[in-house]
């Protein structure tokens, strides 16, 4: 039996994001051993996904008086709380594992692992709902996402133990807007918690004995404690950097600006386009949301070549970047579908 290394993290989120990037790396290039980590966001912390507005997502001077930290993801996906009650999972392996596996078969694959976990703690009606959620019975009880660097693959989620559904309501801009009893009941039909389904709050011990127990049988493999060796914490030294920046976390993924907001809910998630738009030519476009994108600069690849291109071109300069990038794929969007969206929006 293989074996591969297991880590437990209660730290801040600058150093649990940069150990993300700095891991993903390390597994795949080879400086990191196939890894399994459960962590806690401590202290508590709102994270919004690669590609979103962070003013766009979250009551920004809210969610600082009620003591959250507000960081960036190196993955896509939504705005989250993360806190004692929230506990992250992340598993990552070498693309070479998953062989000739696309993306959408990767979640496939590796999602038998947090299923399995969620059956190990009790909530035995867990089951995947395309594209990259946990459910029990129609409600969400985990999000998960993929993120891809440097040939190594990460996959990570949440653990919905319980949630504080007033608190998210006040932190991040949902598409419920007023806080009152009619939302947090609307809200709370969506989702559910293991306290929901069980009746209790199981310890952190029995979430991490789970996924140990769930990567075991799933995988095959032996799960040995560890920490981070040294290639991972001078690696760390420099990449943490970015995680604790206003610039990454703040400014990246800014739509502020632009004359013409459109926003689409798609198979991918919610998209915002940004456009300015002179005289049938684009001036200048920014894409946000909680889609998924692979590789992650998909998207500043595909604003950059639209800018200044004549609007009635758009289909054709998106279908030449996806000719020439095989790999290229948003998760649940085709780029063709991208350009119906943009032109869309221009054309308003």
């Amino acid at each position: 039996m293989r074996s591969w290394r297991f880590i437990f993290h209660r730290a801040s989120d600058d150093f649990l994001l940069a150990t993300e990037e700095v891991i993903t790396k390390g597994v795949g290039i080879g400086k990191s051993p196939p890894t399994v980590r459960v962590n806690i966001f401590d202290p508590p912390s709102v994270l919004v996904g690669f590609n979103q507005d962070v003013y766009e997502e979250v009551r920004v001077d809210i969610a600082k008086e009620l003591g959250f930290r507000i960081n960036r993801r190196p993955s896509g996906g939504g705005a989250i709380i993360m806190y004692e009650d929230t506990p992250g999972w992340e598993i990552w392996v070498p693309r070479s594992f998953l062989g000739d596996l696309d993306i959408s078969s990767m979640y496939g694959e590796l999602i038998r692992i947090p299923i399995k976990a969620f059956h190990y703690l009790g909530v035995t009606k867990a089951s995947f709902r395309p594209k990259n959620d946990i459910e029990v019975s129609g409600r969400k009880i985990s999000g998960t996402g993929i993120y891809v660097d440097y040939d190594g693959v990460l996959f990570c989620g949440t653990v919905l133990v319980d949630l504080d559904v007033e608190l998210m309501l006040k932190t991040l801009k949902l598409p419920i807007e007023k806080i009152s009893d009619k939302a947090i009941k609307s809200f709370e039909e969506r989702i559910t918690t293991i306290k929901r389904e069980l009746g209790y709050k199981p310890h952190i011990d029995e979430v991490v004995n789970a996924f140990k127990k769930a990567v075991t049988d799933v995988l095959n493999v032996d799960l040995v404690d560890g920490d981070l060796n040294k290639w991972e914490l001078e690696e760390l030294e420099e990449v943490i950097k970015k995680y604790r920046s206003d610039e990454w976390v703040y400014e990246f993924r800014r739509g502020s600006g632009y004359t013409k907001v459109c926003t689409y809910k798609t198979p991918a998630g919610l998209m915002r386009i940004h456009v300015k738009v002179f005289e049938g030519v684009i001036e200048g476009i920014v894409i946000t949301g909680d889609f998924f994108t692979y590789p992650n600069s998909l998207i500043s690849d595909v604003e950059a070549r639209l800018k200044w291109v004549p609007v009635h071109n758009v289909t054709d300069v998106l279908r030449e970047i996806a000719d020439k990038n095989v790999d290229y794929m948003i998760h649940g969007l085709s780029l063709n579908e991208l350009a119906e969206h943009i032109t869309s929006c221009c054309r308003g």
